[in-house]
């Protein structure tokens, strides 16, 4: 839940789900009540707004990109296999960075 309202603080569209025509409407409210089991979702076109700032840097990095992002000045993340600090294979390093990622963007980072 918490990476919807990030993502809502972000401008997200949220939508719900309804269940007696079954299709996917914008959300007035995001309610959470004991017992009352609704289904929310980032529309598809804002999913963009669920990661944060650093987790966009990591996601940039992991996906090959070099690791600035224009709006976020004092942001830069950078591995050095010649440093010893990274050890693994390029495969292990993106999922460990997609991971960290993942894992940010749910802290609203």
């Amino acid at each position: 839940m918490s990476r919807l309202l990030h993502a809502a603080a972000r401008g997200a569209r949220i939508e719900c789900w309804l269940l007696p025509q079954k299709k996917w409407i914008p959300a007035i409210a995001v309610r959470v009540a004991d017992g009352l089991h609704i289904d929310y979702r980032i529309h598809p076109a804002d999913a963009h707004l669920q990661y944060g700032p650093i987790s966009t840097v990591l996601r940039e990095v992991a996906l090959g990109g070099d690791g600035k992002a224009a709006d976020i000045p004092y942001v830069r993340v950078e591995f050095k296999p010649e440093d010893g600090y990274w050890s693994s294979t390029e495969e292990q390093r993106i999922v460990f960075l997609l991971i960290l990622a993942e894992c940010l963007a749910d802290e609203g980072m």
